[in-house]
């Protein structure tokens, strides 16, 4: 794009620099090259840096729709039953909905982890991310530990009715070696990294990875200089479980191996410690906070407070699980601003730090860089327009912070435009590139025929959500020790 765009109000640096009036934003190509007067022309809307979903799925069906009822983490696994459709459809539904939500740039923790299907499930991501528009990091799953269960896997089956065993045994008879998926990543990343397009290594956690995978991962990520997403210490289980199985401490043991550093993003991080949060800081590692996933999976509140305390930086991320099932960025945003504001007369919290979270920290996870998050020249030409009348139509007082006002009341629906390496991807509320609705309905179309052809399933994840809730009830899971 090439060209000039006129706003209203723009926050250049949300939080750090009052809003400048009646701009001209001059853009050639991916960049922006001059900020000047719009003289007049600016318009009723509002600009503000794009955000960053530092965390995701890229579910295309919501996960209450395949039976994901709010629930401890684990149950709430056992629970979700994926219907898988084609790769390229669904990540085009779920960058479709967030562009709309005002997201420039996601983490795309892809779901698959069959190896001889993950190349081209790559291929189909990366053609929705172009199609959409947005800057995807794809990080490629790993998992070689405990499938079902963290501990003895053999140990949920009395837990099970008889009919169900069959199934999980003979998931613990295959399973793909993880280092054909570790050495696929480069391949994925020869074939599709670009600007728009990164590429990463994805060991879904410490308790779903064997030591000597994430040792391997560690390696590949310090010679090839390449991002690594991983989860951890989400729910308190794993905590109970990692620290029965590290006695020096998980975070320690990550550090050892050399997987502790600035290219190393942790999402959740629900309960990390203090002693953690220092080493990870001092290492560079950037957590991917997860407000309303946290809630929902009654994992916790993550400490916002002691990441702060200690340096450690933070983006936040949706998880593909939303307060309101919607992917709505900005009233997560909200939501996390109001449980991390602290009980002071100052906030905890204040909006300057929560932008940077929300921008600049969030984009180290994408690829980290740590330039983003500012609208000024020379800067990526990454932001979002929403209708600012829209927001205060009913106000009264003469004057109005607008931070406040995008902090109280901004919603998905309040996006008007969204410009993304130049490139405008939603005009009008409208995506550019693709018609959202109708990929919507075909993909629908497509999922409600693959659920309608076991209509079992859904009751068998019902009895895997509730067998799972009595193993951990029984405390099955500090029971010996899992290979390591």
């Amino acid at each position: 794009m090439t060209g000039t765009l006129h706003v209203g109000r723009l926050l250049a640096a949300p939080g750090r620099a009052p809003a400048m009036h009646d701009v001209a934003l001059r853009i050639a190509g991916a960049r922006i090259v001059e900020l000047g007067a719009a003289e007049g022309r600016g318009g009723e809307d509002i600009a503000l840096p794009a955000m960053v979903n530092a965390h995701d799925h890229g579910y295309g069906v919501r996960p209450l729709a395949l039976g994901g009822s709010d629930d401890a983490l684990e149950c709430w696994i056992a629970s979700l039953n994926r219907v898988t459709v084609e790769p390229r459809l669904e990540a085009a539904v779920a960058f479709g909905r967030m562009a709309l939500a005002g997201i420039g740039a996601t983490v795309h923790c892809h779901n698959s982890l069959v190896a001889n299907r993950l190349e081209s499930e790559a291929a189909g991501v990366a053609l929705a991310a172009a199609e959409v528009g947005i800057r995807v990091a794809f990080s490629c799953p790993i998992r070689d530990r405990n499938p079902w269960v963290y501990g003895d896997q053999r140990a949920l089956l009395p837990h099970l009715p008889p009919a169900d065993r069959a199934t999980i045994e003979s998931s613990l008879r295959v399973a793909t070696p993880a280092h054909r998926l570790v050495e696929q990543v480069e391949a994925i990343a020869r074939a599709h990294e670009s600007e728009l397009f990164q590429v990463q290594y994805g060991p879904i956690g410490p308790q779903w990875c064997r030591d000597a995978t994430l040792e391997r991962i560690a390696e590949a990520s310090a010679a090839n200089d390449r991002r690594v997403h991983m989860h951890l210490l989400e729910s308190s289980r794993q905590r109970e479980w990692l620290d029965a199985t590290y006695r020096q401490g998980i975070v320690r043991f990550l550090d050892d191996i050399g997987l502790l550093s600035p290219r190393l993003t942790v999402a959740h991080g629900v309960h990390l410690s203090d002693e953690e949060c220092a080493l990870m800081a001092e290492r560079g590692v950037t957590v991917a906070v997860n407000t309303s996933s946290n809630l929902r999976m009654r994992s916790g509140v993550a400490p916002v407070a002691r990441f702060m305390r200690h340096g450690l930086r933070f983006g936040f991320g949706l998880d593909g699980c939303a307060h309101d099932d919607d992917q709505d960025y900005f009233r997560d945003l909200r939501l996390a601003r109001r449980l991390h504001d602290g009980t002071g007369l100052e906030p905890a919290l204040p909006p300057g730090r929560l932008f940077d979270a929300a921008c600049r920290h969030g984009f180290r996870c994408i690829d980290g860089s740590d330039d983003y998050g500012a609208i000024a020249p020379g800067a990526r030409a990454d932001l979002v327009v929403l209708d600012y009348p829209a927001l205060c139509e009913d106000f009264l007082a003469p004057e109005h912070d607008e931070v406040d006002v995008l902090l109280t009341r901004a919603t998905s629906r309040h996006v008007r435009d969204l410009v993304v390496a130049g490139r405008q991807i939603v005009a009008g509320g409208v995506l550019t590139g693709l018609d959202l609705p109708d990929t919507e309905r075909e993909f629908m179309d497509r999922a409600r025929r693959i659920a309608a052809s076991d209509a079992g399933q859904w009751a068998r994840h019902r009895r895997r959500r509730e067998s799972v809730r009595t193993y951990y009830a029984g405390g099955h899971h500090l029971e010996g020790h899992a290979s390591r």
